[in-house]
This record gives structure tokens, C-alpha cells and sequence, in this order.
């Protein structure tokens, strides 16, 4: 009886030692149980990289970008508007924000200025019978200033990573001011304002990480108004100046 108790308790430790050795020995690689990985490796690798929920996200500069972007342009050239007489500095200026890979949206501000001597100026309006009248008002001087702001929308096209061409277009409101000293010596000053929008057509050159340069035509398509009491004709009448015209301008593009 003792010799029997004695072999069954040997069989129950050897047993014991066994199952221990196969519970804690790492299991080959592809089969099941728990693995032991390289804790200090492990480790290495989070302090290098740090927690994934605060990683910046990639900023992808040559297609598209997975995270916030903005942009700012400056730029000068020429505007003609089509039935005034000559041409004038425009100066452009936006900023706004890349909303998909080649979808901009912005706000844009504009001034056109010619200042001149001996030019005419052109306007039309209707007086209190309801009669259409056109009017040129031959000046000494004259100081014409047109300030579009638009809500812009730009679609650009990735030909390659270095040159965008793109298109777009606006809807705002416009601003003008005329003013100087007529032929009669007698000076004057009109102001009008109206609505305004625009369409253009231009291209990016990438010269930089976050620099380009541009070039850019805009259709504006604007007839401000204004009503007034016109000592002329002794009358109060409603008057408008069409500036529809061409402007080219080039200039700067950031991003940030």
C-alpha cells in the first residue's frame, strides 16, 4: 500500500513539472498560444513614433492633402474695361482654403485705378419720365477706382506636381468711384456700387515647397449704379457705368 501511494504521488509531480514547462515555453512561430514579443523593441518602436492617435497626418504637397490647408495670392497687372475709355492698374490679393485635392474656395479682393487728365467718362441712367439717357462727361481730370470682393471658387488641374492650370469664377459685390474736374472747370464726384462676378482661367507654376507663381485672365462682368441729383439737367436720375472688361495679373501663391 505505502509503494503504491509513493509511485502515485511521483506520477502526479512529474506531471505537474511538465505541464508547467509546456505552459510557459514560447510557442513556435504560426502556431497557437500565447507569443512572447521583444518587450524592449517594442518599446523602441513607441517612443520613437509615439502613439498613433497623435501623429500629424501626411501632408501629400505634389496632389492632395489629408489635412488642413490654406492659401494666400498677391498679384498686379492690367484691366480694360470694354466700353470706358483706357486701361488701369489691378491689383488682386485672396486667401481661402484647399478643400479637396484641386478644389479651392476663397475670398478675393480687387482694385482697378486709372488716374488721368482730359479723358471722358461714360454713364447712363434714367431720368424721372422713365427716358433712357447716356451721358459722356468730357473732364480735366478724372480718377476712376473699382473694388470687386468675391467669393471665389477654383478647380485646379494637375498636369504634373510643378504646373497647375485651373479655372474658376466669383459672385460679390462692387464698388466705384469717380471723380475729378469736368470741362467746365466744376469739379464732381460719383459713387455707385452693384453686383459683380467674374470668371477666369490661369495656370501655377511650382517653384517652391509652398510657393508658386501665377498667371491668370478674369472676365469682370459688373454695371454699378447709383442715384443722384444731377445739377446739369436740374434732376434727380439713376445712373450706372458699365464696367465690363479683361484684366491680366500675375503674382504670388502661398500655402500653408
Amino acid at each position: 500500500m505505502r509503494i503504491f501511494v509513493a509511485m502515485l504521488a511521483l506520477a502526479f509531480a512529474a506531471g505537474s513539472a511538465s505541464a508547467s514547462q509546456l505552459d510557459f515555453q514560447p510557442s513556435a512561430p504560426g502556431a497557437g498560444g500565447p507569443q512572447f514579443k521583444d518587450m524592449g523593441a517594442q518599446k523602441s518602436l513607441l517612443e520613437a513614433n509615439g502613439p498613433i492617435r497623435h501623429r500629424r497626418p501626411y501632408r501629400d504637397r505634389d496632389y492632395g492633402y489629408s489635412e488642413p490647408v490654406y492659401f494666400a495670392t498677391l498679384g498686379a497687372g492690367r484691366f480694360d474695361p470694354t466700353d470706358q475709355p483706357g486701361q488701369g492698374l489691378y491689383v488682386n490679393g485672396s486667401v481661402g482654403s484647399v478643400l479637396a485635392d484641386q478644389l479651392d474656395l476663397g475670398i478675393q479682393l480687387s482694385w482697378y485705378h486709372r488716374s488721368t487728365g482730359g479723358e471722358e467718362f461714360v454713364r447712363q441712367g434714367d431720368l424721372p419720365d422713365g427716358t433712357h439717357v447716356t451721358t459722356v462727361v468730357r473732364t480735366r481730370s478724372i480718377d476712376t477706382n473699382l473694388v470687386p470682393l468675391m467669393g471665389t471658387i477654383r478647380v485646379r488641374i494637375p498636369v504634373t506636381p510643378q504646373f497647375e492650370p485651373y479655372v474658376g469664377g466669383g459672385l460679390g459685390w462692387e464698388w466705384l468711384t469717380v471723380e475729378g474736374t469736368d470741362e467746365s472747370g466744376v469739379d464732381f464726384r460719383n459713387d455707385y456700387d452693384g453686383f459683380g462676378a467674374q470668371v477666369f482661367t490661369g495656370a501655377n507654376l511650382n517653384v517652391a515647397r509652398q510657393t508658386s507663381l501665377y498667371g491668370e485672365a478674369v472676365w469682370n462682368a459688373s454695371t454699378p449704379k447709383a442715384e443722384f441729383f444731377d445739377p446739369a439737367i436740374g434732376q434727380t436720375v439713376r445712373e450706372e457705368a458699365d464696367f465690363d472688361g479683361v484684366a491680366f495679373h500675375g503674382g504670388l501663391r502661398f500655402t500653408f
